[in-house]
């Protein structure tokens, strides 16, 4: 690849970092022609790394980053902050602890400063509790420099949540905020006992704190779940899960993507939807 192909790839990804944009949107962030601005967004859709919808009879297109979870872009100077809030990470953790921080330590470090500092970074709740849209890798570097303040509060959280092991951190993270939907779903994971009361409370719990759109999927897990009881539908329990925390997801990162969203998770939320009411099914079939 020549180095001004790589120069209009670039551009091209930068431009697009930011929102979904027209092709003459891009061509002129990009400084090139029309044509050629078509032209590579076909390559990079071949490659999957630009998707396509039409919006008010407007050709727009997605940028993928496949570094991110669901693909999701994120903002450069976003982008750059959370690399440098992740080398802190790091080093804090390290310094305090001589060993490197797991990514769910991470993941929650910086959604404890995203809250304090009011970044506005995309972390959202998903399968385990807060969750950076941006993967962490161990091995980004400081591209944005951080004031004395941001540092101090990552060295303060660095701290209290790195000498906790993964599962630890998670419910003390649930309980300090009193993520209902959370603490229940833990009650659940940790119910062993034949009381089928409490079971069916723990279980009504469930359909009251999950979103909206979820009642309907939970309410027959419930239901299989007091016909089969726990030990049987629990072997699918991290399928119907993924399903709740995709949504959980989602409506956590409006408002960093606004309606955007749809275009990287709508899909992925339906099938694995369908894949949770299946196995409901199966199981209640298989009875």
């Amino acid at each position: 690849m020549s180095d001004k192909t790589q120069k209009i790839i670039d551009s091209i990804k930068s431009a697009l970092m930011d929102k979904p944009l027209s092709i003459s949107e891009i061509a002129e962030k990009s400084k090139i022609n029309w044509r050629t601005a078509e032209n590579y967004l076909k390559t990079l859709k071949d490659l999957g790394l630009v998707d396509e919808r039409e919006i008010k009879n407007t050709r727009t297109f997605f940028y993928k980053d496949k570094k991110n979870y669901f693909d999701l872009p994120i903002k450069n100077k976003d982008k750059k902050l959370i690399s440098s809030i992740y080398n802190q990470i790091k080093k804090s953790c390290l310094n305090l602890f001589e060993k490197e921080p797991t990514k769910t330590q991470v993941y929650k470090i910086i959604w404890n400063i995203n809250n304090k500092l009011s970044l506005g970074l995309p972390v959202g709740w998903y399968k385990y509790g807060p969750c950076c849209v941006q993967i962490y890798y161990g091995d980004e570097k400081e591209e944005t420099k951080l004031s004395d303040n941001q540092i101090k509060i990552i060295n303060e959280a660095t701290k209290e949540y790195c000498i906790l092991d993964n599962i630890s951190l998670q419910k003390k993270i649930y309980s300090d905020i009193k993520n209902n939907l959370y603490l229940t779903k833990e009650k659940l994971l940790v119910f062993n006992s034949g009381n089928k009361e409490e079971l069916n409370m723990i279980l009504m719990d469930l359909i009251k704190y999950v979103p909206q759109e979820t009642i309907e999927t939970t309410t027959d897990f419930a239901r299989a779940t007091l016909l089969l009881g726990w030990d049987k539908t629990k072997t699918i329990f991290n399928i119907f899960w993924e399903y709740i925390a995709t949504i959980t997801f989602k409506q956590s990162l409006e408002f960093y993507y606004g309606s955007n969203l749809e275009i990287y998770l709508n899909k992925k939320i339906e099938d694995i939807k369908k894949e949770a009411q299946l196995y409901i099914i199966d199981l209640v079939r298989s009875k």
